[in-house]
């Protein structure tokens, strides 16, 4: 057996990023983060935006403001650029496997939840406009005091379902998400849309999720026993 799989407790809770993991939505923030600076004074291009994939909003807009002051304030940037994401957000489709796996897990009775670095109001919307039942919650960077790299948002996932941080998988498709959930203990599934992207904190990388042995990391404790 599997040393990694013994050394963890049985699953209880499946803790999902949300942009560009559950819905293919980077693509939408893109256009509209490029819009919302280029009206503003900053000549973001598409590669320079793919640079920052997994970086909390507050950090980009303070490196943009170091580089150029803007005169629109953090909030009004960021809500700009919200207003312009959710206007499309009908168009955005999740990504392929994605909420067929999370009827899985619920038929195998795991708690699910959302942990994103995305603010409350895209947050919400994208809960919404998923449509599943079964998240329990979404939290959102406005949520925490620390968002992702730092484990905050997932200790603090955990604690409000009431699981232990090591009886916890996340699934991400950033370094920084899967940063944050390596910090906090948990057992980090990094399923990544851009294969050039380096993941040394996961615990698995994966094509499909869904090829993982879920059948072993929900089993342990009966596993166990049986040896």
């Amino acid at each position: 057996m599997n040393a990694s799989i013994l050394a963890r407790p049985p699953l209880q809770a499946i803790l999902w990023d949300i942009d560009g993991t559950l819905l293919d939505s980077e693509p939408w923030h893109q256009r509209a983060t490029i819009a919302v600076c280029r009206l503003h004074g900053h000549a973001l291009s598409d590669t320079d935006y793919a640079a920052t994939l997994g970086v909390a909003f507050p950090e980009l807009y303070a490196r943009l403001h170091a580089a150029r002051p803007m005169a629109l304030t953090f909030r009004e940037w960021a809500d700009a650029i919200t207003d312009l994401y959710l206007e499309r957000i009908a168009e955005v489709e999740a990504r392929a496997g994605a909420l067929a796996l999370v009827d899985a897990f619920a038929e195998r009775g795991l708690l699910q939840a959302c942990v994103s670095n995305s603010g409350r109001r895209v947050v919400e919307a994208n809960l919404r406009h998923m449509g599943s039942p079964h998240f329990l919650f979404g939290l959102s960077r406005d949520d925490v005091s620390k968002g992702k790299p730092d484990p905050e948002p997932y200790l603090t996932a955990a604690a409000r379902l009431g699981v232990s941080p090591a009886a916890c998988a996340v699934i991400e498709d950033s370094p920084t998400g899967a940063r944050a959930a390596r910090a906090a203990g948990m057992l980090t599934i990094a399923w990544p849309q851009h294969t050039d992207l380096l993941f040394e904190a996961a615990d698995h990388v994966v094509e499909d999720p869904a090829a993982l042995d879920w059948d072993g990391l929900c089993g342990v404790a009966e596993r166990m026993a049986a040896d």
